[in-house]
């Protein structure tokens, strides 16, 4: 009988997985390597917070996992497998693309492609939106819940203004909830924006994820000075 079979085995630290994340559709993104760490990333949430600032797609939050090949999604961290690929995705469906043969070369028809929307431009809009298209945009963002945190101070591009949820992305970079990705941005009196043509230069907003708006007094960070402008111009 061997003198060590009475021994308890010493806890062995949970695994460490190595995984690449597609973004869903994009034909010239290579894919981004992620490390699981099961004591930093404990629960499908925060896979999914991690996976969202790390491929920081157009689409915003990434909602969705799923295989490459067949697009099967998965719901449970546990289904995340060591050396296996994935791709991210939104609110949308998976989008079938050879994954695999994704390089870092990109065609030179992506020019042309990028080019596109300025056909667009030439639909007749308010001129508000009009001047959101050709100029960037200074908002100042709270923390959806937390009165102690000063407001962040985010300059806009006016080329990420034309999608709005490489904006909701954007501020997702810069704000930190503890839900995760920013999904709203909302007032001060908790109405949420509807898109990029009713943010105002200047003006104060919540962040706000999936869990519901908290109405605080956020507006004691603002200057008395800009408070009395805005009512003067009410």
């Amino acid at each position: 009988m061997s003198g060590t079979s009475g021994r308890t085995p010493l806890p062995q630290p949970p695994p460490t997985r190595t995984i690449v994340v597609y973004r869903n559709g994009d034909a010239f993104f290579p894919g981004r390597r992620f490390v699981l760490n099961q004591r930093q990333m404990s629960t499908f949430d925060s896979f999914l917070s991690s996976v969202t600032h790390g491929v920081e797609a157009s689409f915003g939050a990434v909602r969705n996992v799923y295989t490459p090949r067949e697009g099967h999604k998965i719901l449970d961290l546990e289904k995340v497998k060591h050396g296996e690929r994935y791709v991210a995705a939104g609110a949308e469906r998976f989008k079938k693309l050879d994954y695999f043969q994704i390089t870092t070369k990109k065609p030179q028809r992506k020019k042309t492609e990028m080019i596109r929307p300025v056909v667009h431009s030439r639909i007749i809009v308010s001129a508000r939106w009009r001047k959101i298209i050709h100029e960037p945009c200074t908002i100042n963002v709270f923390t959806n819940g937390d009165v102690l945190i000063a407001p962040i101070r985010i300059l806009i591009p006016k080329y990420t203004l034309r999608n709005w949820e490489k904006v909701l992305a954007m501020v997702t970079e810069k704000v930190h909830l503890r839900t995760g990705a920013v999904h709203r941005l909302c007032t001060l009196e908790g109405t949420p924006l509807l898109g990029s043509a009713e943010l105002e230069n200047g003006q104060y907003y919540v962040a706000v994820g999936t869990e519901r708006f908290r109405y605080l007094p956020y507006f004691h960070w603002i200057p008395a000075r800009e408070i009395s402008r805005d009512n003067s111009q009410g």
